[in-house]
């Protein structure tokens, strides 16, 4: 985080502890797609609000009439409230005396009531959260005695705790601490967690869990600067759409964004020729419900699968579903408005040397189907040579308005977002039979 961005965090924080009503909020995006997150914050809340844009993550100050206009928003994956902005002068030879720092601020000043009111109210916990001595002794002896194991909901293997909304009018508050570090320090992110999570139980006479728990506390330590958060999603907003998954499905979140750099209008026709489990056609039918969504794959599996979706999904997404070849689309010339698309990346499926041949293919066909001048295509992929090549071959039917370097499950993938150009396909076409045949040779 570089100085500007913390000043500008700052700001957000002390603007909110201005005003009551007022919170800052944390949320995380997929990396290199923050500015779609930034567009749809202004769009949601206000084209006024102030986002401070982070490397996979947003900030920004809303009012709490507000909050459930963030619950809506499409293109974020976990949403915080951010409880507490700080920084401090690190002695940096002395891990002793840094850490010393952080619990003399969690005992001494920071106030996290508002936030945890908040927390409490958004997460509908019904506990106690802010217990007596004799109720937290009780409670604490309680559980020793019983020695009672509750599994904690597990999502692909990550334990996400307890749903707060879950609980009894009598439970006291469970929580954990966990932090994540970045820059130089005597200290370990490990220890920065113990020494605050042991300073709030102190504090707020809470239960330490760190499994089945129901607050979960993330402490950011950016350089000298500490972010103190209390998660509110319990599952990530990415888990919704897909009941039926294959190896390489989408994050709804991810097609989200994606749908967005096509800017869909009223009445476009969308495809997906390559929908695999069908994330990106039922995203767009959820989103943009006035456009008309078609999805196809080569792959039988991939067909099943999509319309598994489609039906658990909702009763309201409405999409035409085919099996084809993405080189011989069935479609008229001139006819698509918007392609958006997950293309084989060659790694967890497909073969690069099978890409070379399928994307030259695959865009001179899009060239063909897709409108003059109107048509745009999102292309998502990490095969990024394949895809120059193929930018290549299909010559002026194209020209590229935008890329992005993008995170999707540990892969460092780009986003291509095309615009047709007005050259008729049939004065192109020729020139790329030729070309295909020159490379064959």
């Amino acid at each position: 985080m570089n100085e500007d961005n913390e000043s500008n965090l700052r700001k957000l924080f002390i603007e909110s502890l201005e005003n009551d009503n007022v919170f800052i909020i944390a949320t995380t995006v997929d990396t290199g797609f923050e500015w779609q997150a930034v567009d749809e914050c202004k769009e949601k809340l206000d084209k006024n609000v102030k986002v401070v844009k982070e490397r996979g993550k947003i900030y920004f100050n809303v009012y709490w009439s507000q909050f459930a206009q963030v619950q809506e928003m499409r293109s974020i994956d976990n949403v915080y409230i951010v409880a507490d902005v700080r920084k401090f002068e690190f002695s940096g030879n002395s891990k002793e005396a840094d850490l010393q720092l952080f619990k003399d601020a969690v005992h001494n000043d920071m106030k996290l009531e508002k936030a945890l009111n908040a927390w409490k109210s958004i997460t509908g916990f019904q506990g106690k959260i802010y217990p007596t001595t004799d109720e937290y002794n009780i409670a604490e002896k309680d559980r020793k005695l019983c020695n009672i194991t509750v599994t904690p909901i597990t999502v692909k293997g990550r334990k996400r705790g307890q749903d707060p909304s879950d609980t009894k009018e009598d439970e006291i508050l469970r929580y954990r601490v966990t932090c994540e570090r970045t820059g130089k320090h005597t200290f370990e992110s490990a220890e920065v967690a113990r020494a605050i999570g042991g300073e709030l139980q102190d504090k707020y006479l809470w239960l330490v869990d760190l499994s089945t728990y129901y607050l979960e506390v993330v402490c950011k330590v950016i350089d000298n600067e500490l972010i103190t958060q209390l998660r509110i999603t319990h599952e990530s907003k990415h888990h919704r759409n897909i009941m039926c998954f294959g190896p390489t499905t989408l994050r709804a979140t991810v097609c989200y964004n994606l749908l967005r750099l096509a800017h869909p209008n009223p009445g476009d026709i969308i495809i997906d020729p390559m929908c695999g489990s069908g994330s990106i056609p039922i995203e767009a039918a959820l989103v943009y419900s006035q456009s008309y969504i078609i999805g196809g794959d080569n792959h039988p599996k991939a067909v099943h699968n999509t319309k598994s979706n489609i039906e658990a999904s909702s009763s309201e997404c409405k999409i035409d579903l085919l099996h084809w070849n993405v080189s011989q689309l069935p479609f008229k010339d001139s006819f698509v408005d918007i392609i958006v698309t997950d293309m084989p990346f060659g790694k967890r499926s497909g073969r690069m040397m099978d890409n070379r041949i399928l994307y030259k293919q695959f865009l001179i066909e899009l060239g063909r189907i897709m409108k003059p001048l109107r048509g745009r295509s999102v292309l998502l992929t990490y095969d990024r040579r394949s895809l120059s090549m193929a930018l290549q071959a299909a010559g002026d039917l194209f020209y590229v308005t935008k890329t992005l370097g993008v995170n999707i499950g540990g892969l460092q993938a780009a986003v291509y977002v095309l615009k047709r150009t007005d050259i008729p396909y049939e004065q192109f076409k020729p020139k790329a039979i030729k070309h295909m045949m020159r490379k064959k040779k």
